[in-house]
């Protein structure tokens, strides 16, 4: 199934400089969070290259997909090759759930056949991705979600707020990551990657879920990222706690923050 809300999905964001560009700088492409939106990535100031978004294709359908992270990454891919049909180098990212994307889009983009594959992605950009709980504790635990996904008739979800299709469309992607299987990058490189890490800890208890691997430089991702090449080049602080890095007032320093990484990883600096 393919939402109607497709149509502007990915959302340019940014044109990036029109003028004194030589060579022109490979679009950011930053994938929504959990709560499938890409609200945060519209307030951010321009990074001086083009910046698209992508929505949770199912946002208004309560953000469910049955075949999971690996389909959605499947489904963005040919989002992307319809809105660039030229294909080329970009750049991936995104807040919380949108690094988990972006790896999976990653490898997908790696592994397809050499006759279909239209883009090379230069970095990865993840703002805040925590690696995912089961996997750190390398056990399945009891997470506080429900077992099947909640359904709801067309009419239920058109009669909801945003805000509840929103909390809705994050329990369904704690759910989805809960069964997600991390890529392996065997024979290929996983692309350079700067992960962006909020400087504090959440203070509401309902929220301690994306501060389990708080405590480590890289939120987890230490024993992946040693596993596929140290693929995680650099770890940059920004202000805030997880929820709270695209609040009004920090808007400049996770732009400039974001547009360092993008150049960096776009200037092949690793």
């Amino acid at each position: 199934m393919v939402s109607s809300y497709d149509l502007e999905n990915p959302a340019l964001i940014y044109e990036g400089p029109r003028k004194g560009v030589t060579q022109p700088l490979a679009p950011l492409i930053l994938v929504h969070d959990g709560g499938g939106t890409t609200f945060s990535y519209h307030c951010l100031e321009p990074i001086n290259r083009p910046l698209y978004g992508i929505q949770n294709a199912r946002l208004h359908e309560g953000g469910w997909w049955e075949g999971g992270i690996p389909q959605m990454a499947n489904h963005y891919i040919t989002l992307l090759s319809k809105s660039m049909p030229g294909g080329g180098d970009i750049l991936l990212g995104g807040w919380s759930l949108g690094g988990l994307l972006s790896l999976e889009m990653a490898h997908q983009l790696a592994t397809a056949p050499s006759h279909t594959r239209k883009f090379r992605v230069l970095g990865m950009v993840f703002i805040d991705s925590v690696y995912p709980r089961h996997l750190a504790e390398e056990r399945m635990v009891a997470l506080p979600l429900p077992s099947e996904p909640t359904v709801k008739t067309l009419e239920e979800m058109e009669a909801m707020k945003l805000k509840e299709k929103v909390d809705l469309n994050m329990m369904h992607a704690r759910m989805m990551v809960r069964h997600w299987d991390l890529p392996k990058w065997e024979g290929i490189a996983a692309p350079p990657t700067i992960l962006l890490r909020a400087k504090e800890r959440v203070e509401s208890e309902s929220q301690v879920f994306v501060d389990h691997n708080r405590e480590e430089l890289m939120l987890g991702w230490e024993k992946y990222n040693a596993e596929h090449g140290n693929f995680i080049k650099e770890v940059v602080e920004v202000e805030g706690h997880h929820f709270s890095i695209f609040e009004f007032d920090r808007i400049p320093d996770v732009t400039e923050k974001i547009r360092l990484a993008a150049d960096a990883l776009d200037w092949r600096e690793f």
